[in-house]
């Protein structure tokens, strides 16, 4: 019977980023099948404490003495439009704009609010907000805007979740002037077993490939 790779990650990495070679290939290393899932960052944390997940992807972490923590690869929240913006927006251009942000709880939203503290922004700065799930759902909802240009809708998401949309310039990438909003996701496994040969070979693959 062929063996099964419980592999847990936060939202954004398990939508946007994991998707189709990377968990081909996978499968293949292990000749497994992968069984994902995708949860916020606190239950992949505690999933791989209680031993549901063998490894772990998140985007933000929250540290835990338990688990090995090992840099995966740099990501860089970027402003995303329907419309070119400006390439380097000041605080006069985000004014302008309505901002679908995630909702209050969301790790993510936690990250760029402490962003935004640390460079006198926040997000009173917007024109208006809109709360949304999820990035999968921020990136739908700019796709689906209409084009205002008195005040634009934009989402603050991850730049490898729109790679492909940047190509096609079907979606478009301003940041906030001299202000850049890099954050680094995370590979984590329980530490108390030492790391089995396998979940280091994918560990190895997934940090070489980044």
């Amino acid at each position: 019977m062929r063996k099964m790779f419980r592999l847990g990650t936060s939202p954004t990495i398990g939508t946007l980023i994991l998707p189709g070679e990377p968990l081909i290939k996978i499968g293949e290393r292990l000749d497994a099948t992968i069984k994902l899932t995708i949860e916020p960052c606190d239950k992949i944390i505690a999933g791989v404490k209680n031993k549901t997940y063998e490894l772990g992807l998140i985007e933000s972490p929250i540290f835990d003495d338990e688990l090995v923590y090992k840099e995966w690869m740099e990501d860089e929240m970027v402003v995303c439009s329907l419309k070119p913006l400006p390439e380097n927006l000041d605080e006069e251009d985000l004014s302008h704009c309505t901002l679908l942000c995630r909702n209050t709880n969301s790790p993510t939203r936690v990250f760029i609010n402490d962003f935004f503290n640390k460079v006198n922004l926040s997000y009173e700065t917007f024109y208006s907000l809109s709360e949304i799930d999820n990035a999968s759902a921020a990136i739908q909802g700019i796709k689906w805007s209409k084009p205002n240009k008195e005040h634009p809708t934009v989402a603050i998401v991850s730049e490898l979740a729109i790679e492909e949309e940047l190509k096609k310039d079907t979606l478009h990438r301003s940041r906030i002037k001299g202000k850049p909003m890099k954050r680094k996701f995370y590979l984590i496994y329980d530490r108390s077993e030492g790391t089995p040969p396998y979940v280091e070979d994918i560990i190895t693959y997934l940090q070489e490939e980044q």
